[in-house]
């Protein structure tokens, strides 16, 4: 029990231990005081206030130190707060240094652990200073703020005095003479004001403040500033001064107070100072501002008047309404609004007095007022009427510009509108008249529909700012001023096409007609002015379609010439290939390796041949492929990947393929084609470094297509390629899509790329639609059509695995070949004998038709020519079926656009070949139809 007293003692102990440093180090002034006002505590500030140690004070009262009356008042305020059991605040005063200081205190309760106050705790702050500028602003607030015009300066003064306790004050500006000079504008010493002075700067302590800041002397004055002969004579020995500044930053003057003897509260005096510069700055500018406002209502061209907001009454005019009204200065001042009125309605002085007293409600008005003068004419005026108020007093400002000439040029303007209105109203095209300064004065219905501007939105304005778009719109101002000085013009009476403008920006071609009638004020220009947008669109539409047939013919062209090449280029591959690969054959059989390498380049550079023909039917549409329904993201997905093997490592591929896109209905090798075509076009044109980006989507276009320029619109789905490159140069880019056309080196393409593009994507109803800005790139987009259910995609000629035999497997039979090319009529006579059979040969396809349909059943297979003079491959065909329905029948052909194997297959014939004929699928297909080689015929392989 004894320890646990103990602890508790300890902890109260460091507890009040605590409190007494937080007591001592307050810089305010703390004290406790039991119910018979004898102190029991006193912080450090306390003793350092009234200087005793606190051992001097504990078990006093407040009567030991203050006289009664603020001993008495200290003692009420304690027993208050005690009794009311709660804290107050309250302003004490105590003498203190020779003086009475006032301090703010915040007093409250003390209470036991049984809840009873037992004593009263004080917190003192010294409040004087505040208290101190509160009666300076007190004295600012009855004098500065009452004063009006110079008074203002003269209260500033009076009361800096009565507020620094000073002898002297004074407020001065820049002086007429210059900024090295200063004027007062208020003087104050000795009690009363004095006459205003200009005084000069230099050598005075007002140099140090003006245009700086406050500056402040506590004594010596006189010796420090010897120069200074006015406050030598005033006998002024301190000085505080502080600078007046624009609200722009000006140097406007200063105020500045002093003593005869010295000046100690720096602090105060800089306070008291800064308070009063506000003020005296604002009035000063508040002069500034009137002056020029003076200066203007003086020199202004325009008659203002000035009337007392109450009465409406004129209380100052400037001499230019004296001038147009023809008064004197007090005459004006003596007369009533009536006087100023024309005598109708609405131009009366009642109907003036209801302006005026809108005006001074606040409402701004504007409105012409037609007036008469001492001479009693009458002239027209545009008025404004505005509350303001000037020199500190509201008033309502009048400013009146005389507009009698427009108004007159504005009937002139109606009686002129009555003579044209018959004919302009009913004319279809746009009529417009201007006066010599080019301002409208008629605008007919045709105009404003055209221009979308109203007769009253034109009506006076300057035409050509009105309908001619800025760009030309200084050209025709120079060329309409020349013939105003000059009489001579490039435009007047004749036709010409302008460029002209609605009112919502948009421009427009137009064709105008321009000539001058006299006027009785002047000439008059007469505009006729009819839009040719139409026609403009009609011939362009014209030259389009021009350019499109053109096109289309000159594609046409190409592709019936390409088609032609291909087909002789194909009978003399079909023979080249084909003596070639027997060649080879027999080499091998005699192991003769170096012929056989020889003969093996050799049919390389006759395939490549081949190829290059093939491109050019794709290009003529001489090669259909096998078209069936594809979806081309999954087509073109893993194809891609191929596309990017192709790639240098220096060219980045960037692809986006939408998914769940309409499928389209082409041949899906020839559409990998494309894009590898274009992907290959891309790298060259970027030098093997770029970017290359392949995305698939779908988009609804109206545009034209590059390659047949035919118009496109509606919806397609798009394959898009584009690269980084240099792009393609408006000139050639209705060239890059014929054959052979390259612009890569020689040696480095066929220049049949994009021509095959355009075979392939219009083979299938597609477009191709072309963007490169110049050093931009370019972007090749292909246009699909998308499939439309019902359409049945060609079935695919290519026979199944049951006939792939060998292509040496013997052969035996009779067969047929009609050829009207010599060569490879020879070639398959030659072929067909190497493979066991017995070749009949024919080159004229009507004797061939003679003979064979004489013995339909003496031949085992017929193989036929498509191009042939007076009788087709298809005609004989159908001939000999018509003999023998169940005749073996092939078609081969080097080029044919009219042809579509299953089309062939359905009329009877068996298969469609294309030269360079492909061997082992005509073995396939005799192989097919005759069955076993004779017995004895031994069987050769590869």
């Amino acid at each position: 029990m004894s320890q646990s007293l103990t602890s508790s003692f300890v902890a109260v102990s460091a507890e009040e231990h605590q409190l007494r440093q937080i007591v001592d180090n307050s810089s305010a002034v703390i004290y406790v005081k039991d119910l018979d006002g004898r102190l029991r505590l006193v912080n450090r500030a306390f003793e350092q206030l009234f200087k005793v140690n606190s051992d001097r004070v504990i078990g006093r009262t407040d009567h030991d130190f203050f006289p009664k009356e603020m001993a008495d008042v200290l003692r009420a305020n304690d027993l208050r707060v005690a009794q009311l059991g709660h804290e107050l605040e309250f302003e004490e005063q105590v003498p203190l240094g020779g003086g009475v200081r006032t301090y703010l205190s915040t007093k409250f309760p003390l209470f036991d652990s049984g809840g009873r106050v037992t004593a009263v705790c004080g917190i003192s702050t010294d409040i004087s200073s505040r208290k101190s500028l509160e009666e300076v602003l007190r004295f600012v607030a009855l004098g500065v703020s009452a004063a009006t015009g110079n008074e203002v300066f003269e209260a500033i003064a009076r009361y800096m005095v009565r507020s620094l306790q000073a002898d002297f004050a004074f407020v001065s500006r820049i002086s007429d003479v210059g900024p090295h000079c200063l004027t007062t504008l208020a003087l104050y010493y000795g009690g009363k004001l004095h006459s205003n002075a200009t005084y000069e700067l230099v050598g005075t302590p007002c140099a140090e403040v003006f245009g700086g800041s406050f500056h402040f002397i506590p004594r010596d004055l006189q010796q420090i500033y010897p120069s200074d002969s006015v406050f030598a004579e005033f006998g002024v020995d301190s000085y505080a001064g502080y600078p007046l500044f624009a609200s722009d930053g000006r140097p406007l003057g200063l105020i500045a107070a002093g003593r005869c003897g010295p000046m100690s509260d720096r602090d105060r005096a800089e306070s008291v100072l800064r308070i009063f510069s506000v003020r005296a700055a604002a009035e000063i500018e508040r002069l500034e501002a009137e002056a020029s406002y003076r200066a203007i209502f003086e020199t202004s061209e325009d008659a203002i008047f000035v009337h007392d907001i109450g009465t409406g009454a004129l209380v100052d005019v400037n001499p230019k309404a004296c001038r147009a009204y023809g008064y004197s200065y007090d005459e004006m001042l003596k007369l009533d609004m009536d006087a100023f009125s024309a005598g109708y309605s609405p131009y009366t002085g009642k109907e003036a007095a209801g302006h005026l007293a809108r005006a001074a409600a606040g409402e701004v008005q504007r409105f012409e007022w037609h007036r008469r003068n001492r001479d009693g004419s009458l002239h027209w005026d545009e008025v404004l009427l505005k509350r303001v108020t000037i020199g500190g007093i509201d008033r309502i400002l009048a400013i009146t510009r005389e507009i009698t000439q427009r108004k007159e040029a504005e009937q002139a303007l109606r009686a002129s509108e009555l003579q044209y209105r018959a004919i302009t109203n009913t004319a279809l095209d746009c009529f417009i008249s201007m006066d010599e300064a080019g301002r409208v004065l008629a605008f007919n219905p045709a105009a404003e529909q055209c221009f979308g501007l109203s007769h009253a939105q034109v009506l006076g304005h300057p035409l050509l700012k009105l309908i001619i778009p800025p760009r030309f719109r200084e050209a025709y101002e120079r060329g309409f001023e020349h013939y105003l000085e000059t009489g001579h013009g490039a435009f007047l009476g004749k036709r010409m096409e302008v460029v002209a403008q609605r009112s919502d920006g948009e421009e427009f071609l137009a064709e105008l007609a321009l000539t001058q009638v006299p006027g009785d004020e002047g000439p008059r220009f007469i505009c006729y002015l009819r839009d040719i947008t139409e026609r403009q669109r009609a011939e362009e539409e014209r030259v389009r379609l021009e350019q499109q047939l053109r096109q289309a013919q000159r594609m046409e062209a190409i592709g019936h010439l390409t088609g032609g090449i291909a087909h002789d280029f194909n009978n003399l591959l079909t023979s080249m290939l084909g003596y070639t690969v027997m060649a080879r054959e027999l080499a091998e059989q005699q192991y003769d390796e170096r012929l056989g390498k020889y003969l093996a380049r050799v049919q390389r550079s006759a395939e490549k041949a081949r190829d290059l023909i093939q491109q050019m039917l794709t290009f003529s549409r001489g090669s259909r492929g096998k078209p069936q329904e594809v979806a081309l993201d999954r087509l073109l997905g893993d194809f891609i990947r191929l596309v990017e093997s192709t790639l240098p490592a220096t060219v980045e591929l960037h692809t986006r393929l939408d998914h769940d896109l309409p499928s389209v209905l082409v041949d899906p090798v020839q559409l990998e084609q494309v894009l590898m075509n274009l992907c290959i076009n891309a790298r060259d044109a970027m030098g093997s470094v770029g970017y290359l980006r392949v995305s698939l989507g779908q988009e609804h276009l109206e545009t034209v297509c590059a390659s047949c320029q035919q118009p496109i619109n509606g919806a397609f789905v798009t394959l898009t390629v584009s690269d980084s490159g240099p792009g393609i140069e408006p000139a050639l880019r209705a060239q890059i899509f014929e054959p052979f056309f390259s612009t890569k080196a020689s040696g480095q393409g066929s220049g049949m790329g994009l021509s095959m593009v355009h075979g392939i994507v219009h083979e299938y109803g597609g477009h191709i639609h072309l963007d490169s800005p110049p050093g931009q790139g370019a972007t090749f987009r292909i246009l699909l059509p998308p499939h439309r259910e019902g359409c049945v995609a060609a079935s695919p000629a290519e026979e199944s695995g049951l006939y792939r035999a060998p292509l040496r497997s013997s052969l035996s039979g009779r067969v047929a070949v009609v050829d009207d090319d010599d060569e490879v009529a020879e070639f398959m006579g030659e072929l067909l004998e190497g493979w066991g059979l017995e070749p009949t040969i024919f080159c004229d396809a009507e004797q061939a038709s003679q003979q064979l349909c004489a013995e339909p059943y003496g031949w085992d297979f017929v193989i036929l020519d498509q191009s042939m003079p007076r009788l087709s491959g298809m005609q004989l065909a159908r001939r000999l079926l018509a003999s023998r329905s169940d005749l073996p029948i092939v078609i081969y052909t080097g080029f044919s656009d009219a042809l579509v194997e299953s089309e062939v297959q359905q009329q009877g014939v068996r298969a469609l070949l294309t030269k360079p004929l492909d061997q082992q699928r005509l073995h396939r297909l005799l192989q097919a139809s005759l069955g076993t080689p004779r017995e004895g015929y031994k069987t050769e392989t590869n």
